[in-house]
């Protein structure tokens, strides 16, 4: 099906939205990979709590058996959330790897231009 270009019939002015995605970063830091790995950090570790404390209280509530009180979360979903909490973990560590061994690569690199630079 072909698309029609309606923008002829229905001009629509310039407008800013009110929505701006949200950033724990000022606009200035956003273009900063360190920054943005840092943001990631915050955003992945307060899942990894959310995720974790709703398991701890579910196991809670299965161990002490009060109908009052039941879980909130049945096994399963208790389950799912245990694995996106590890699998969130692991991603994390790997990026926090992957960073540090470039920056391991950029110290050596430098440090050899060093000595290099002070032998000539």
């Amino acid at each position: 099906m072909a698309s029609l270009d309606t923008s002829a019939q229905f001009p629509h002015p310039s407008i800013k939205a009110d929505h701006q995605p949200f950033s724990w970063l000022t606009e200035e830091l956003r273009v900063d990979a360190a920054m943005q790995f840092l943001s990631h950090t915050l955003d992945m570790a307060q899942g990894m709590q959310t995720c974790l404390g709703l398991v701890h209280a579910s196991n809670r509530a299965r161990e002490e058996g009060d109908p009052a009180c039941p879980p909130t979360l049945n096994a399963t979903d208790t389950e799912c959330l245990t694995r996106l909490a590890m699998a969130a973990a692991g991603m994390l560590a790997e990026q926090a790897g992957r960073r540090i061994d470039v920056l391991n690569q950029r110290h050596t690199e430098r440090a050899s231009q060093g000595i290099h630079e002070r032998a000539t």
